[in-house]
């Protein structure tokens, strides 16, 4: 099997030419999951009184229903973005209509996959985090197994993952975790100027107090300017890389 740094190399040679369908595939996401959120996300509104208005119970069972729902087209959404990363490994172009494949194909099959896979890992980390994170990474080529082999039950598609995943999630973490630190950067940059503005400020400067006052705030928002631009620079190479992963495996 290629080392980590050759499964990224080939990551990103696989996303030329898919770069950009890439990033619109994140960014429609991304932009369906906040619509999605605005609509079933129950706002507290304030009467005259000052007090805030309480669901109804009714109106609860609408809200945590169309939340379920919301998050049922997030994951066939998210599966489909992974479907498509596996074709590029393969030579084929990344399209929006990865993204809506789940929704073509068995789609109740595919919703009893993403239900059943999230289910469990959920109550693995109710166990505590570390068995939930050993959960997901053993079941992290589940979605590619889906795609390749749609026919197997959803049982059997999680445990194919387990076996494939025997003594390489700690391969995996170190695969991604280059990718993940790459955001602390910024944010590391931007705690190492609050903690020399902190000294500063011990010594009574109003001149320094002043421009630590302007580092917590404006460069608060530069750093999450920073983390957005990144997401979109690193997550189409992270899940490029899974991909190859999958495949070397």
């Amino acid at each position: 099997m290629l080392r980590n740094a050759d499964i990224r190399r080939q990551g990103s040679d696989n996303l030329r030419g898919n770069y950009l369908a890439a990033i619109g595939n994140f960014f429609i996401i991304t932009v369906i999951s906040s619509i999605l959120q605005s609509l079933f996300t129950p706002e507290l509104g304030f009467t005259t009184n000052g007090y805030s208005e309480q669901l109804s119970g009714g109106e609860l069972v609408i809200s945590v229903t169309f939340s379920i729902i919301a998050s049922f087209i997030m994951a066939l959404l998210t599966i489909g973005l992974h479907w498509g990363f596996l074709d590029i490994q393969d030579g084929d172009k990344m399209s929006v209509g990865h993204l809506f494949m789940p929704f073509k194909y068995q789609p109740m099959k595919v919703v009893g996959f993403a239900f059943r896979k999230q289910l469990f890992i959920m109550l693995w980390s109710l166990l505590f985090i570390i068995p939930g994170i050993i959960k997901t990474y053993a079941w992290a080529m589940a979605d590619f197994i889906y795609y390749d082999e749609p026919d197997l039950p959803n049982q059997e598609i999680l445990a194919k993952s387990d076996a494939l995943m025997q003594g390489n999630k700690w391969r995996l973490f170190r695969l991604e975790f280059y990718y993940s630190f790459l955001y602390f950067v910024p944010i590391l940059i931007w705690i190492a100027g609050l903690a020399f503005f902190s000294a500063s400020i011990t010594g009574n400067s109003d001149q320094w107090s002043g421009l630590a006052f302007v580092w917590i705030f404006v460069g608060a928002i530069i750093v999450g300017i920073i983390v957005i631009i990144l997401t979109f620079i690193l997550e189409p190479r992270r899940s490029s890389a899974r991909a190859a992963f999958y495949t070397q495996l």
